[in-house]
């Protein structure tokens, strides 16, 4: 509960699945933001009475079923997934790594990617609903009886030699659930299979090997040069930073950069390679024609000092 009385909000999953009448909901006055609610089936008309702000998906849970909620990564086999009695909600990733083969619940509803191995269409399809994201089924190596998964998830900084997977074997697949960076070069990639769910951000000059074993979810972007330099939150780069780079970087920010007084065209084009920029920009005018010619990817807005857009 907020501050307010009878307000719930601020977190990822909210269960009401275990709530029996709608008595119980009108305790509630105001949903507002979460990222799924889980409600029983037959109180969706007064659920429908709650005022509701910023939530992200609403979950119904049929009679008779008991939720299981699972929030981030899954990884199950798919002889163990569940029960008939149960339906499985999970907020994030559901990895099935075989063939489907036992039971299921009666329902599965995934607010995230699914990726489940070819042949299991039918089945998983059967008791698919309810959830928000994407479907993979993947291929699993002839003569295999089953690769091995190994799963990421968050902000993922993967050099070329974990890529190529020493010790493993060339069957497996490496599954990643959010913000992937790879670094350095990329020689042989260990993994007959690579999905990611979420941002991909890696070299250009490895992208024709990437691509030919990595399947993407999401935003893919290849930086330039050798030698990325990387901020993970927000940012602000001034002259001095620019001015002692001896050779030109990749500069790639996961959140707002801003960049200081005094910093110009000519000092970026001359130490920047190209940018990858997954925010917004502050920026002297002087500086803004060098970001819009460097920026091979820009998800945010370019912000003039002064306060205006481009």
């Amino acid at each position: 509960m907020s501050d307010e009385r009878g307000v719930i909000g601020e977190r990822a999953v909210l269960d009401l699945s275990h709530l029996t009448s709608a008595d119980e909901l009108a305790a509630i006055s105001r949903i507002s933001e979460v990222g799924a609610v889980v409600v029983p089936e037959r109180l969706a008309g007064a659920y429908a009475a709650i005022p509701v702000s910023e939530v992200g998906v609403t979950v119904f849970v049929p009679d008779g079923l008991k939720a299981r909620i699972h929030v981030g990564p899954l990884v199950v086999g798919g002889d163990g997934i569940g029960r008939p009695d149960e339906m499985l909600i999970v907020v994030g990733v559901l990895v099935v790594t075989g063939p489907v083969t036992g039971e299921l619940p009666a329902r599965i509803s995934v607010i995230g990617s699914v990726y489940a191995p070819r042949g299991s269409e039918a089945a998983l399809g059967r008791v698919s609903g309810g959830g928000v994201g994407t479907v993979t089924y993947y291929r699993r190596p002839e003569g295999s009886d089953g690769p091995h998964v190994k799963m990421l998830s968050g902000q993922v900084r993967l050099t070329g030699a974990a890529l190529a997977n020493q010790g493993g074997d060339p069957s497996d697949i490496l599954v990643a659930a959010g913000q992937v960076i790879i670094t350095g070069e990329v020689g042989p990639v260990g993994y007959s299979q690579i999905l990611i769910a979420g941002q991909v951000v890696a070299p250009e000059a490895a992208q024709a090997q990437l691509e030919s074993c990595m399947e993407a979810q999401g935003q893919t972007v290849w930086y330039r040069s050798g030698d990325p330099r990387i901020f993970l939150d927000d940012i602000e780069l001034g002259p001095d930073f620019f001015r002692l780079l001896d050779h030109p970087i990749s500069l790639v920010v996961f959140g707002d950069l801003t960049i200081g007084a005094g910093v110009t065209t000519d000092l970026i084009r001359e130490n920047v390679a190209d940018l990858v920029l997954l925010g917004d920009v502050l920026a002297p005018a002087g500086a803004v024609p060098a970001i819009q010619v460097l920026a091979t990817a820009l998800m945010g807005q370019i912000r003039v000092a002064d306060g205006s857009h481009t």
